[in-house]
């Protein structure tokens, strides 16, 4: 675990303290190794509460990305909302001229009878 949090750092560099939950993930991991190290007798169960840890921001993360992608979803819905709008006022208009012409025809129709 703390391998990963090393390689975020590297690799997201400064950017790595906008996301809190890796922050939090790397200070866990950090100070439970530094615990670990220092109390090597009494700290044997903080590598089980670091586990744990992980499990809990798996968790978070996976209900984070399902909030995303109802939230990508909703976008679309309404994007596609948006078009349809669009198209029905444009057909109603088109609907509105083949009404005028339609109209006009009836009148002639009338006058050549």
């Amino acid at each position: 675990l703390s391998a990963k949090i090393v390689a975020l750092a590297v690799g997201l560099g400064s950017s790595i303290f906008r996301r809190p939950g890796y922050v939090v993930d790397g200070v866990v991991v950090m100070g439970a190794l530094l615990l670990e190290v220092f109390l090597e007798r009494k700290g044997g169960g903080l590598l089980v509460v670091v586990s744990l840890w992980r499990i809990v921001r798996v968790v978070e993360t996976a209900f984070e990305l399902s909030d995303e992608a109802i939230e990508v979803q909703i976008e679309r819905i309404v994007c596609q909302f948006e078009a349809l709008r669009e198209e029905n006022r444009r057909l109603l208009e088109i609907l509105a001229e083949k009404d005028k012409i339609i109209e006009k025809l009836q009148q002639e129709l009338d006058q050549l009878m």
